[in-house]
């Protein structure tokens, strides 16, 4: 059986959505993203970043050059190749040495972080009717704590209306 890392998968699926995008600008002093196609809000801490969102309308790609780099997206796809978005996270939650996992079936939502190749790895993401917003985040496991605060400030204010 091929091992695939979970951030390859993920990168790979967002390949093409950032090959196709633009720059946008964001306010530096209360950087906020709404998107309108997908129904998705996150705000984070204000620095020095370059973000671009997808032609399509899918999400934006944040990241600040220094190894940092926040994807927010939704697709309409509710399946991974052939498993479920659930499974998927059942077969991450059974393989990966996560920091933090996290389902809250109530909610629509899981969460699950580790770490991966000196990177933290770090997603979550809601079933929303049919379509499934997505906040994912890789960063060097070097850097946690100039990171850790910018995450948990997107990850509260990430919500799908």
């Amino acid at each position: 059986m091929v091992k695939i890392p979970v951030f390859l998968v993920v990168m790979l699926c967002l390949a093409a959505a950032i090959v196709h995008a633009e720059n946008i600008s964001i306010d530096p002093k209360a950087p906020a993203y709404h998107n309108a196609r997908f129904g998705f809000s996150l705000s984070w801490l204000p620095g020095n970043y370059t973000v671009f969102e997808a032609d399509n309308g899918d999400g934006i790609t944040v990241t600040d050059g220094k190894g940092f780099t926040m994807l927010a997206y939704a697709d309409l796809e509710p399946r991974i190749g052939d498993i479920s978005r659930e499974d998927f996270f059942n077969r991450v939650n059974g393989k990966a040495q996560a920091a933090y996992k996290r389902i809250n079936k109530q909610q629509g939502w899981y969460a699950i972080s580790y770490v991966e190749d000196g990177n933290i790895i770090y997603t979550k993401q809601f079933y929303h009717n049919d379509h499934w917003p997505t906040l994912h985040f890789t960063y060097p496991q070097s850097m946690k704590k100039q990171y850790d605060q910018l995450v948990n400030s997107a990850v509260s204010s990430f919500r799908p209306f």
